[in-house]
Order: structure tokens, then sequence, then C-alpha cells
């Protein structure tokens, strides 16, 4: 599967950042910066003492102290000595697959510089001639597949022998040869036997090539990837410009108080100094605490090189095969790509320098200088614009923790069709046959009860004061309630124009209700202001007379409406434009529909017996059936979004079933 490069070659230009050119035959030192050959010759003989005195050589950018191995060699050899850079090296030249020129990794992590002249398949480590010596004598690895750096960059085949992921990690030596739809994933013979006994939809995973790499698409992983890369880039040039804007607000209020020498000359002398030396102190703080930072971008900037530059090998020499697993195992990376950059770099933090004077100074010439003025520093959070997916999509291991017995009181079996957490950690049922809406406390026991004079369908929480509105649809109203000291108070209700079923909060007071329309009794699903004002939108569909919930994402700008009927999950934007429609074989009869703390979407499969999870975008993650309650019917997650409780339909129906996220 050979691929064009024409993607990489239209990236920004790589440039040394010594002579500011394109590289030329770059070379890495061990903290990862890069430097063109003879850029890091030059370097090296300008500090020719400090190499001889100290036996050691300086990162021009980090200072970061590196040991050659050649200790008195001129700097020709030294510089020649430290590893090619093939992630550069390949967009220079155009080509997937370069001469692999590496160090050992062993001595790299030690802070040496020595060539690399083996390479073990196994432990995925280049190795010297002292180090691969030692790793064939030992017990442990003297059975692994070994291979010169010759017999590696010979052919291209040797390459991907390194490309680890295509063997099953469970069972040593066996072949992923079935696929696995309901947990999506491939597995080994044995792994199908032992762990996809009871999976409906295991077959042959040849037999499903074509559907899984159009689905799975590793190019838009690679552009992902690259996504990734461009906004580590960006959090980079962000903090060398706020060090250098702080260095030179240092140096604009030395200039100030230079102006001011003439009125207040002995104090100021001083002053001077100290803003000198403080401000100087803040600065060099500071660059250590971004250099630190852009280490480790850079250092996330690699890895996700390197996974970008393996796929396209895989894709250029590999069978497709092969492609689909280096594509799934990179895009589970992918996912840890994505967590670090939510969790560390969607913002930075700048200093700003500040000179704080004392307007009496005048009176004051004869005090300390702290007395007069003194520099601090303040630090701000920088929001970076990005387009990098702002919710990340976990494969999480759902987890039966127990089931609920409750005891609250009822004339008929009850339809717990409406659920959800309120702020303070009670939980309401709204139970349709009994018209009633329980408050449950934290264990589970009922705290009181509201009896409506209508069919209750659905719940939902507006704010942190645990205001709620239920839809009432024979009547098409919403009630709104307020919950506080165990009591649930009517406040004012509103009529809508159709039918409602579901309900969502959607901030600021505002709503979003689905039913159908009383017209023509197809699907619709409408956007209530807080001022009453109610905006309709039709759902596309044949399907009359449907239930349908909704959910809305944490960020209020995507709706998730379920249309039972048309098996089906629709998304749309807060416009009414249709982002995507989810409907596969495995769902019927959908029901309740939720979102946990990443905007993951799960739908109650109340015909098919099963719960769909979703990504945001609509991408099956994976089928929950095992565990899962006959007939499930409201799904909601606590404040946390780690934990959810589900209700069904059966003959005991006086239950919760809760699951936790893994």
């Amino acid at each position: 599967m050979a691929s064009s490069r024409e993607d990489t070659n239209s990236e920004e230009t790589q440039n040394c950042s010594i002579c500011l050119c394109d590289f030329k035959i770059p070379r890495q030192l061990p903290c990862m910066h890069t430097f063109c050959e003879k850029c890091l010759q030059d370097y090296i003989s300008s500090r020719e003492e400090t190499v001889k005195i100290l036996n050691k050589i300086e990162c021009p950018i980090c200072r970061q102290a590196v040991s050659p191995e050649g200790k008195g060699k001129s700097s020709t050899i030294l510089a020649s000595m430290c590893p090619i850079n093939v992630i550069f090296q390949s967009i220079l030249n155009d080509d997937a697959i370069v001469k692999v020129d590496r160090s050992c990794d062993s001595c790299h992590s030690a802070g040496k510089l020595r060539s690399a002249q083996d390479f073990c398949v196994e432990c995925d480590e280049g190795m010297c001639e002292t180090c691969s010596d030692v790793h064939r004598n030992q017990k442990m690895s003297r059975n692994h597949v070994i291979l010169s750096m010759d017999e590696l960059t010979s052919n291209p085949e040797n390459v991907m022998k390194i490309a680890k992921g295509f063997g099953c990690p469970e069972h040593e030596g066996e072949a992923k040869i079935f696929y696995c739809r309901d947990h999506k994933i491939a597995c080994c013979s044995k792994c199908c036997i032992v762990s996809h006994r009871n999976c409906a939809s295991v077959s042959d995973l040849n037999t499903e090539l074509p559907s899984l790499l159009n689905e799975f698409n590793p190019d838009s992983v690679i552009d992902k990837m690259k996504k990734l890369e461009t906004h580590l880039k960006s959090v980079t040039k962000v903090n060398e410009s706020s060090t250098s804007l702080l260095a030179s607000q240092v140096n604009d209020l030395t200039n100030q108080i230079r102006e001011l020498r003439t009125k207040i000359n002995g104090v100021l002398d001083e002053l001077e100094q100290k803003v000198k030396m403080e401000g100087h102190k803040i600065c060099k703080e500071e660059l250590i605490r971004k250099q630190e930072e852009n280490h480790h971008c850079q250092s996330l900037i690699n890895s996700i090189r390197n996974s970008h530059s393996l796929l396209e090998t895989v894709k250029k020499y590999g069978t497709e095969t092969q492609v689909f697993l280096m594509t799934e195992k990179i895009k589970s990376q992918l996912v840890s790509y994505l967590d670090q950059i939510q969790e560390r770099y969607m913002k930075t933090e700048t200093t700003t320098a500040l000179l704080e004077i004392n307007p009496q100074v005048q009176l004051f010439l004869s005090i300390s200088p702290d007395s007069v003025a003194k520099i601090t520093s303040k630090r701000e959070l920088q929001r970076i614009p990005s387009k990098v997916i702002k919710k990340t999509f976990r494969n999480f291991r759902i987890q039966m923790e127990r089931t609920i017995e409750l005891t609250v009181k009822d004339r008929l079996h009850p339809a717990y069709r409406g659920i959800t957490y309120l702020y303070s950690g009670h939980l309401l049922l709204a139970d349709e046959s009994n018209k009633i809406l329980h408050l449950l406390d934290s264990t589970y026991n009922p705290i009181t009860s509201y009896g409506a004079k209508h069919y209750i369908f659905d719940v939902c929480v507006l704010d942190d004061n645990d205001d709620v509105a239920v839809t009432m649809p024979l009547e098409n109203r919403v009630q709104f309630l307020s919950v506080s000291n165990g009591k649930i108070t009517p406040t004012r209700t509103i009529t809508t124009r159709y039918t409602c079923h579901g309900i969502a909060a959607a901030g600021k007071g505002n709503i979003i209700i689905s039913g159908y329309r009383t017209v023509d009794r197809k699907p619709y699903w409408s956007h209530v202001t807080s001022e009453g004002k109610e905006i309709c939108h039709l759902i596309e569909s044949d399907c009359k007379d449907s239930y349908t919930y909704v959910a809305v994402d944490s960020s209020f700008t995507r709706v998730y409406i379920t249309v039972n009927m048309a098996h089906s999950l629709y998304c749309f934007d807060m416009s009414g434009k249709q982002k995507f429609c989810y409907r596969p074989d495995s769902l019927k009869n959908p029901r309740s529909v939720a979102t946990d703390k990443y905007d993951n979407v799960y739908v109650a499969g109340y015909g098919s017996n099963n719960i769909h999870q979703l990504t945001p975008d609509g991408d099956a993650i994976q089928i929950i059936s095992n565990g899962v309650p006959s007939k499930p019917l409201a799904i909601c997650f606590n404040r946390d979004g780690d934990v959810f409780l589900v209700t069904n339909v059966s003959d005991a129906r006086k239950k919760l079933y809760k699951y936790k996220l893994k």
C-alpha cells in the first residue's frame, strides 16, 4: 500500500537552530535537539576548551551536558557520532525509508554518544557492540532476533520487522486472524475462544478488512497526528515569544529607573541594580520553566512523528492486514497524545514583569530601596487557538458494580422512563405509570415524592440549585420544579407546540425537548430559551408516533436524539443542521441517550438488549451486552461522568443497575 508524501512535503520546513536554514545531515543530541552536522562541528570547535577540560558537550539550546564516547577526538568525528534524525532526513529526502543511523539506546539514556551497531527486534532498541554482546549473553534475551544496522537498512522488509503490533500481545506467536465487532478489536484464535466466545459478531479478519480499513482510515489518523504536532509547535512558539517579551519588559523597567535617576540619585542607583538582578532572576526562572515545557513538547512531537513515519512506512510497504493492525495500534497511541495535550497544553502560563513605585517616593529618598519600589511578576493563562479535538474518546472498560433494589412505594408496576442525578448527589426518578417523581438520597433510599396530575416522561436538572424540569406528553407541557431541603415544589409551567418526550438542559436556563408533531406525528426537537421562545426542527424520518429521547454535550453545541421506530440516533448542532445519523443493525428501538465526562455518547438499545458507546462524532467504540439488563430504558451519568445508572422494563422493575467506567 504505497502512499504519497505530498502531505509531508507541504509541512512547515524544518530549520536548524544555529544556521536557521534547512537541515543538511540533521544530527540529534540525546536531549532531542537537532542541528546540521556542519553546524554541530563548528559549535564543538568553538567549545573545544570546555570539551577538553570537562570532557563534555553542552547542547546549544538547553545546555544539557553530553559525555561523548570518543574523548579527545576532533569535532568532525564527535559530530558524526551523533545519530541522524531520521524523521527530518525523511522529510528532506522525500522518501519514507531512510538509513537508520541511531545511537545505542542504553548508552543514550546515560547521556553517552555511542553509535548503534545492532538492533534487537524484540526489545526495539539499538545497541553498540558492547551492549549487543551483553544482550546476546543474557538468559532472557539470548534468543532475541538481532539485526545489524546494515541488515536493517538494506531492505525495507527488515524495517517492517521492528513495526510492533501485528502479533497477539496476550499469546506470543499467535497471529490476529479474527475481528470482534462487539469489542471493536482484532484477536487471535486463542483470544477468540477465551475472551470472545459469547460475542455475537466475530468474523474472519481478511473478510472484514475492506470495511475496517475504510472505518479506521489510516490517513485520518496521520492527519490528526499532524494537527497535534502543529499545536505543539504553536505551544513552543508562544513560550519562546513570552520569554523574549518578558526579557524585553525587564529591560524597559530598567530604562524607567534611569529616567528617574536625576531626582533620586543614590536610591535609584541601588534600585536599578535590584531591578536588573531580580528581573533577570525571574527571566532565568521563567526560561528554565519554559525550556522544560518545550523539552516535553519536543519529546511528544518526536513520538508523534515517529508514529506518523512508521504508519506511513507500513502503508507503503505492508500488507492490508499490517496497515489495519498498525492503524489500530497507533490510533490508541493517538488517544494518549490527545490526552496529554488536553491535560497539559491547551493553555500555558505567561509571566509579566511589573514595577510597583511608591507615589510618595520624593518623601522617602533616604530610606531603603525596598520601601520605594519592588519588582514583581504576574502569571496569566493564555489559551492557545487550536483545531485539536477538545474531547477525547476512550475505549473504557465498563464494569457492572451492583444491582440496586428500590424501596419506593407504587400502586402500579413502575416505568422509570426518566432519571437524573442532582448536584447535591441525590437522584430523581420519573415514574410514568404512577405519575410520580421520586427523590432518593445518595444511598438510593426514598426521601420524598411528588405526585403529578399527568403522566411524567423524562426529567433533567437545570442548574446547581437543583431546579429541574419534567415533560408531560399528554398535555404538551414542561413542568419546572424546585428541589430543596428534601421537598419538591412546582414553580412554573410552559406549554410546548407539540408532544414532548425527552428533555435536556442546554445552559443558562435553556432546554432541549424532543417528541413528535401533532400535525403529522413525525419526530422533531425544539430549543426552548429561558424567555420561553421555542425554535422547532423537524427530524427527517418516515417513522411516526415514535418515542424520542434527547441529550446535550457538555459544551452545549451538539444535540443527540434517539428515534425509537427509526432504530436511529441523530446528532444536530444548535442551528438544527444534522451532523450524523447512527443506524447499525445491532441497535433496535433505542430509548435513552446520555454523555460521559469525555462527551462519549451512550445509547440504550431497548429492543437489542445492549448499550452502544460512541465517540462525539458518531463512531462506534463498543457495544456493551454482557451485564446489561433486559430492555434497558433510561441512562444517566453522575456529575463526575464516570458512573452511570440504567433502568429497565421487566417483571421486577424496582431496580437500578449501576456501572462504572474503568
